[in-house]
């Protein structure tokens, strides 16, 4: 390839794409790669063919992702697409995803395993991709309340579930661990990832609260406010939407959903009543979600050097990282509540 079209080639493709991977997500999933590798009996450090294309699949999820949702924020940047263009996003996107399977193709490993962690991450691809049809067709004003919980259960395990359950899985594989563990630990990983969706999900809400309750613009983006909100301006189907189905009427959560299509300012004031509603109750759910994956984790691992740094690791996750504002006005929620 001649010089000219090499520069062309990194402008459009690989230095976008390098700047985006280079981005602090919570690595989640990179950390339970390395740690399930090594509970599975891997000596050092996971082959960096299978981390690499963990990686690439991942940020190449995040990239599509955004474009459905219009995502203004990508680990607290301005979103690829936003800044290079929906085409050439679109390009990056795909490309991380055949990066990914080149990663494990070209890897000098055995080709028994080369091919398990080739098929893991095809299936795996497969499933996020039917996750993300569901979660885009399913908006919570026109999906039936009875129907919340199974629906934003299948959109979790399939999308944030199955790529968590395949950095666990690909790191057993590269290990070569025994069937017994190799049935036990991907498990283990799905329901790390549900709890991580969980997490995500309130944690949108604790956001939106905290800057609905110190300025409560009209539209906050005027205001150069770094806030997510794309669950509740998409009308997405996440898990507080489930609680709030189990707290309280099915009325009040459908003429929730129907405010949905107001302004930036009426969805901002119904995340924050949803937030107040659930937020103690999904949190609770999602700390006792990760204990039991901790103590299951425990019956078949004996190196408590692994399980601390396994519980540390989850800790991202069973502990909220809520600003003050929002912890306050959740706390004045639940008294208001109680008072009425």
């Amino acid at each position: 390839m001649t010089p000219y079209l090499r520069k062309l080639l990194d402008r459009s493709l690989h230095g976008p794409v390098s700047d985006f991977k280079c981005r602090q997500g919570k690595r989640i999933r990179g950390s339970l790669l390395q740690l399930s590798y090594e509970m599975a009996g891997g000596v050092g450090m996971v082959p960096s063919a299978v981390s690499d294309a963990i990686e690439s699949l991942h940020a190449g999820s995040l990239v599509i992702d955004d474009i459905q949702d219009d995502s203004r924020l990508r680990r607290g940047q301005i979103s690829l697409h936003q800044t290079l263009g929906i085409p050439l996003a679109i390009n990056a996107g795909n490309w991380m995803y055949f990066h990914a399977l080149e990663c494990l193709s070209d890897a000098k490993l055995p080709d028994p395993m080369r091919i398990d962690l080739l098929n893991a991450m095809i299936r795996t691809a497969r499933c996020c991709h039917e996750g993300q049809a569901i979660d885009l067709e399913a908006r919570v004003d026109r999906v039936p309340v009875e129907h919340w919980d199974q629906t934003a259960s299948a959109i979790s395990r399939l999308k944030t579930g199955s790529l968590v359950e395949l950095a666990v899985r690909m790191g057993c594989i590269a290990a070569a661990t025994p069937d017994p563990l190799l049935s036990v630990l991907p498990a283990l990983g799905r329901r790390i990832g549900i709890a991580l969706q969980m997490r995500n999900d309130l944690d949108e809400l604790a956001s939106i609260t905290e800057v609905a309750s110190i300025a409560p613009y009209e539209n906050s983006y005027d205001y150069d406010v770094p806030v997510r909100d794309d669950d509740l301006r998409n009308s997405r189907l996440t898990w507080p939407w489930v609680w709030a189905s189990q707290l309280t009427s099915h009325e009040q959560c459908r003429k929730w959903s129907l405010g949905l299509d107001g302004s930036q300012k009426q969805r901002w004031n119904v995340g924050k009543e949803l937030f107040l509603l659930t937020g103690q109750h999904g949190d609770r759910v999602i700390a006792d979600l990760v204990t039991e994956q901790m103590h299951l984790t425990a019956e078949h691992v004996i190196d408590h050097r692994l399980l601390d740094q396994m519980s540390e690791i989850l800790q991202a996750i069973k502990q909220p990282s809520w600003p003050d504002v929002a912890i306050e006005g959740m706390h004045l929620g639940v008294s208001q509540k109680a008072d009425r």
